[in-house]
């Protein structure tokens, strides 16, 4: 037989079983996410989850979730991949799908982040990022609303 068919030969069944090998599917985690200091049940619970810098500054994040207000406070459980997350909401006691905020940029409606007590204006991804283990183990982030 000629060199060139046998290793031609063996270069395609290589190629094939790479692409016919079954790919891991990225497993998810379950994250429960605890919205507290709501005050009014009026609006809606906006929340939504970053995982990058890019997604974060851009505000388009990965997901999601509009959930109607409650006193004192909602439990949001979102299924992520494992990694870093940064997540923000705020409360559209409105209902025009905004945060609202004033002249100089300071929000009106309240509204929190990961990682962030209250105090001062708020940071970038690297400040406000969680990290989501590649464990089985539920994640529970608890994110209290504040107003200035």
């Amino acid at each position: 037989m000629n060199k060139k068919i046998v290793a031609a030969t063996a270069l395609l069944l290589a190629c094939a079983l790479c692409f016919a090998a079954p790919r891991s599917q990225t497993q998810k985690h379950s994250v429960q996410i605890t919205i507290t200091n709501i005050t009014t049940k009026s609006g809606t619970i906006v929340l939504s989850a970053h995982d990058s810098e890019e997604s974060f500054k851009k505000r388009k994040p990965v997901q999601t979730v509009r959930v109607p207000a409650s006193v004192p406070s909602v439990t949001i459980e979102l299924s992520l991949e494992s990694g870093e997350c940064a997540f923000c909401v705020f409360h559209d006691t409105n209902g025009d799908g905004d945060l609202n905020a004033g002249f100089m940029g300071i929000p009106k409606e309240p509204f929190g982040f990961s990682n962030y007590d209250g105090k001062g204006p708020p940071g970038n991804f690297k400040k406000h990022k969680v990290a989501i283990p590649a464990g089985t183990e539920a994640l529970t982030i608890e994110i209290p609303l504040v107003k200035f």
